[in-house]
């Protein structure tokens, strides 16, 4: 890890939303995560590292070793999209709702993709 505590040996710096100062100071913290489902809490876990992209497959198999079932469907925002958690989700039969990372970029009017982005190559499958 890049980053130490003095004062919390497992917490990792990060950006916190709420910054005082607007220097974009970091303190050291965890990313929580919570599950609901009919707006109850059915579980929560919390993360050293700072993105949300990195937690949501040990979340999910923290909720299937507390349940002892996968959940059925998963509700996420952009922070929450990539190619590995949809390849999680799609070969565990979840039903996700998770917007990719550039989603909101590209609803923009002035919006051009990038031919050189490998994202934008394309494939041949032959």
């Amino acid at each position: 890890r890049n980053s130490y505590s003095k004062t919390d040996n497992d917490a990792t710096f990060m950006r916190m939303k709420e910054d005082a100062m607007r220097n974009g100071q970091t303190k050291p913290g965890y990313n929580l995560q919570i599950g609901t489902g009919n707006q109850f809490i059915t579980d929560f876990a919390l993360f050293p590292n700072p993105t949300d992209t990195l937690t949501l497959i040990p979340f999910l198999q923290s909720f299937s070793s507390r349940y002892d079932r996968l959940a059925h469907t998963v509700v996420a925002d952009s922070g929450y999209g990539s190619e590995e958690n949809y390849r999680f989700m799609s070969e565990n039969g979840m039903e996700a709702y998770v917007k990719y990372n550039y989603f909101h970029m590209e609803q923009r009017p002035r919006f051009k993709p990038d031919p050189f982005k490998a994202e934008n190559f394309y494939y041949n499958e032959e």
